[in-house]
C-alpha cells in the first residue's frame, strides 16, 4: 500500500485520507441535525450570498473524497514518475531524488486541498467563511510549487 513512499509522503498522506475519513464521519452524524438550509456561496468578505438545501454537503464532500484520493492514488503510481517531463536534463543516477521530491509535493499539495476542501465543509455548515483561511492553503501550494522548482533545477544542475 506504502510501497515506494518514504515515512513523510506516507504521515501527510494518511493525515490527508484521515482528515477526509472524519469530515465524512461528522458530517453524516451531524446531518440530521443540520438546518435546511446551507451556505452556499459567499462574497469577498465572507458573508452568505445564497442558500441551497442541506443535500448539498454531499457534493461539497464528493468533491473532498475524489480530490484527496486522486492525489492519494498517484503518489501510488509508478508509471506515473516513468517519464518526468522537466524543463532541464535529468543527469543519470538523479531521477530517484527527483522522483521522491515529486512525491514530496503531490503529499504536500494534497494536504493543502484537503485542508482546504475540510474548511469550506466547516464554513458551509457554520454559515461564516474567513478568506483568508481559505487563501491560506493555495498560498502554501504555491510557495510548495517555488520550493520543488528551486530544488528540482538544483537536482538537474548539480
Amino acid at each position: 500500500m506504502f510501497r515506494g513512499m518514504n515515512t513523510r509522503q506516507i504521515v501527510l498522506d494518511s493525515v490527508c485520507i484521515a482528515l477526509c475519513v472524519l469530515t465524512v464521519a461528522a458530517v453524516l452524524i451531524l446531518y440530521p441535525r443540520l438546518p435546511e438550509k446551507i451556505a452556499q456561496n459567499f462574497d469577498g468578505a465572507g458573508n452568505i450570498t445564497r442558500y441551497s438545501g442541506k443535500s448539498l454537503i454531499f457534493l461539497l464532500l464528493g468533491v473532498m473524497v475524489f480530490m484527496t484520493g486522486s492525489f492519494s492514488l498517484i503518489v501510488r503510481i509508478p508509471g506515473v514518475y516513468r517519464n518526468m517531463n522537466m524543463p532541464w536534463p535529468i543527469p543519470w543516477g538523479k531521477k530517484p531524488l527527483l522522483v521522491s521530491l515529486t512525491k514530496d509535493f503531490i503529499c504536500g499539495t494534497n494536504l493543502c486541498c484537503t485542508a482546504a476542501n475540510v474548511y469550506l465543509v466547516y464554513a458551509s455548515l457554520r454559515g461564516k467563511l474567513v478568506m483568508w483561511l481559505l487563501w491560506l492553503p493555495y498560498v502554501a501550494v504555491t510557495v510548495l510549487l517555488v520550493l520543488y522548482l528551486v530544488r528540482a533545477r538544483k537536482i538537474c544542475k548539480g
